[in-house]
């Protein structure tokens, strides 16, 4: 067997399987990491100004979240900044009460 050919229908060796599965699961585990489950986009309140905004993204800082969100200034300056995830709270806006009559 030249070349590393083997024989066709050969099992693997017990190596490479075990290689090949770390190595899967490791990758498997550092997506996990990288961003938790959900929508990404979601409005969320809690700047320091207590604007409205859209989350753009999440990264893992140690045991936490920080999280990248874009809004606008009373002076419709667009602001963007990393935020930690704790600061944040999703926005929800209450439906309009039906007009009594």
């Amino acid at each position: 067997m030249a070349g590393g050919m083997a024989k066709k229908g050969a099992p693997l060796p017990a190596w490479l399987v075990a290689a090949n599965t770390e190595r899967r699961l490791a990758a498997e585990e550092a997506m996990r990491q990288r961003r938790p489950a959900g929508n990404p986009f979601v409005w969320v309140v809690g700047s320091e100004a207590d604007y409205p905004g859209i989350v753009v993204d999440r990264r893992r800082v140690g045991a936490g979240w920080q999280i990248y969100v874009a809004y606008t200034s009373p002076r419709h300056e667009l602001m963007q900044q990393w935020l930690d995830a704790e600061q944040l709270l999703p926005y929800e806006v209450s439906a309009p009460s039906p007009p009594t009559s």
